[in-house]
């Protein structure tokens, strides 16, 4: 814990012309002040399959250190890795992420909420594909008619991606009208999406 934390600490000093970036890394009170909020969407959150999931843990920290609440990763609830990774927990009941999680909930959708247990304990919210399958015909038929992109019937991985995209796409929507209400600044999101798996959420933004 405390030799990665060191060495990413030290990246910033290496350098002359990244020095005053340090001044960023307040844990967030200038993104609160101004309403910024950054979400980063992959498969392999809190969900290790392949490099992806060392590229978000290994910049976690630094992540949480500037942006503190205001940043959150989304990803697919796998309950093998979310058990031993995931310490599950509501949301500050004032955040625009409570407000946003509920109106998903009160649709019928499962979200976990909490932080996931690396280097800055980076606040996560993991989407139970499950309980967004039931629309799975109408996502398809969506994307199809506003992408032209088909998806073959029986390819569980790529049905998966769909269900995923869908659900992070609609929870973004949701999120974004919650922090119109959360500030008289209005919010700036910035939406970041790692895979092919990850990827329909952008698409559908």
């Amino acid at each position: 814990g405390t030799m990665s934390r060191d060495r990413s600490s030290k990246r910033f000093y290496r350098a002359e012309s990244t020095h005053d970036l340090l001044s960023y890394m307040d844990k967030g009170q200038a993104a609160s002040d101004e309403n910024r909020w950054t979400f980063e969407t992959a498969w392999e959150v809190a969900n290790k399959v392949g490099g992806i999931y060392t590229v978000i843990r290994s910049k976690a920290y630094v992540s949480t250190e500037e942006m503190g609440e205001n940043y959150c990763l989304l990803g697919p609830y796998k309950e093998q890795c979310a058990r031993t990774e995931v310490e599950e927990a509501e949301f500050p009941p004032n955040s625009p992420l409570t407000t946003a999680v509920n109106a998903m909930r009160s649709q019928g959708y499962k979200l976990h909420t909490g932080t996931w247990l690396v280097d800055g304990n980076p606040q996560i919210i993991l989407f139970d594909i499950g309980s967004g399958a039931w629309q799975l015909d109408g996502y398809k038929q969506e994307l199809w008619n506003t992408c032209g992109i088909g998806i073959p019937h029986l390819d569980i991985e790529a049905n998966d991606a769909v269900i995923l995209g869908f659900m992070v796409a609609q929870f973004i929507g949701e999120f974004r009208k919650a922090a119109e209400s959360y500030s008289d600044t209005p919010p700036r999101v910035v939406a970041h999406f790692h895979e092919w798996q990850a990827g329909i959420g952008l698409i559908m933004l």
